[in-house]
């Protein structure tokens, strides 16, 4: 029997990508960090956290130079509702969330997010924008944002005796998803605002 020598060629071929297939994967390189986590700081006195910062800059890029176009904004809406259902979502891994962050990262600039970063948000900052709407997030000290879940281990009765405090003080406390999700859903109505 005799081979053409192209045949030959194009066997060795075939057989070099099965077997290349076959073989284990090299080690992936390590994820790169967002633009996001390397440019934000999260470490400065009473610092939102990188989510918070986020959220809050993008609105804030408003009427400025480096304001969100109608085209990121077509995409990331769906990114920003995808964080608000992960949120809401007692098994999502932090890893999951982290995805999400990086995908809204990618889809701002880095004059953006550089913008955001000088910013400099911090909680106190966001506590007002909390009690435009209504929401006073019960803070551990003046200008410390508490964290909204964080008071999961408490018994009933002590958050029974928080919630009658803060109404005895005439004070709207914002718990659950209302106020964890609150900013983003403000983002995403900012968004939806500008995206035509």
């Amino acid at each position: 029997m005799k081979f053409n020598p192209r045949t030959l060629l194009l066997v060795i071929i075939l057989s070099a990508v099965a077997i290349s297939a076959c073989s284990p994967a090299a080690p992936a390189a390590s994820a790169p960090t967002s633009a996001a986590a390397a440019a934000i700081d999260i470490t400065f006195a009473d610092a939102a956290s990188l989510r918070s910062q986020l959220a809050y800059g993008s609105i804030k890029l408003k009427d400025s130079p480096n304001a969100i176009s109608p085209e990121q904004a077509k995409t990331l809406i769906p990114l920003w509702q995808a964080l608000i259902a992960l949120s809401g979502d007692d098994t999502t891994a932090t890893e999951e969330l982290t995805a999400v962050q990086d995908q809204i990262t990618q889809a701002m600039t880095s004059p953006q997010i550089e913008a955001i970063a000088k910013m400099k948000i911090t909680n106190a900052e966001l506590n007002i924008f909390y009690a435009q709407y209504g929401i006073v997030l019960p803070t551990v000290a003046p200008g410390v944002t508490k964290v909204p879940g964080s008071g999961a281990s408490k018994t009933e009765e002590e958050k029974a005796a928080s919630r009658a405090t803060a109404a005895a003080s005439g004070l709207t406390t914002g718990t659950g998803m209302t106020a964890k999700t609150l900013l983003f859903e403000k983002v995403i109505e900012y968004l939806q605002g500008i995206s035509g």
